[in-house]
């Protein structure tokens, strides 16, 4: 993560310095990583009818159009500015199709198999549950479940460490949170998952 840091940062200080190539650049940096948070936050319904390479498309011409005034004011690193246009143009392509009120869409994903399997392998060793019995399909269906009863806020987190390769410093900046807080906010989501994944009662609550 600190080799991916310090990327980050060089290609920060070539966009601040006007480098002609640097947008091009950093587009081909993160290109792969945004074309990822699309399709695993696209709608089924809307990813049968639009490509995600069709969406980042226009996120790099937002990205031109907008440049000077992120320069201007640089609160977020390049990652995490980029990231929030592909989420406003996936957001306007949800409700052009389904007419879906912001954020209506987000509460089930279709989760990559093999990282929800390590996730819940993960959270689940030497637990009650015989996770090495499971197939990856059926963790992978047990993980998307359970992050389905989670609040927002645990499912946002969650979303982007694991399924968005996000580090702290990038989850922090994303959801206006101090470093502290989205390890803390994580730590918190991390719990509740394997509590849900264990089958044990959420806090205040009873098994059946």
């Amino acid at each position: 993560m600190a080799s991916q840091g310090s990327e980050s940062d060089r290609l920060r200080v070539n966009l601040r310095r006007g480098d002609p190539g640097a947008l091009a650049e950093i587009w081909s940096h993160y290109r792969l990583r945004l074309r990822q948070m699309l399709r695993l936050r696209i709608d089924s319904r809307v990813a049968a009818r639009v490509d995600p390479s069709d969406v980042l498309q226009d996120v790099y011409l937002d990205a031109q159009r907008q440049l000077p005034a992120y320069l201007e004011g640089e609160a977020v690193g390049c990652y995490v500015w980029l990231r929030g246009l592909a989420e406003e143009r996936l957001w306007n392509v949800h409700r052009e199709h389904l007419g879906a009120k912001r954020r209506s869409a987000w509460r089930e994903v279709e989760l990559p198999q093999q990282s929800s399997a390590m996730l819940a392998r993960q959270l689940v060793a030497g637990g009650s549950t015989p996770s090495r019995a499971l197939r990856d399909e059926e963790l992978r269906l047990r993980v998307q479940q359970a992050l389905a009863q989670l609040p927002a806020d645990d499912r946002e987190v969650i979303l982007m460490r694991h399924f968005e390769d996000m580090s702290n410093r990038e989850v922090a900046e994303t959801l206006g949170l101090s470093d502290s807080g989205a390890t803390k906010r994580y730590g918190r989501a991390i719990f509740r998952l394997k509590q849900l994944l264990l089958g044990d009662p959420q806090p205040g609550e009873s098994r059946p």
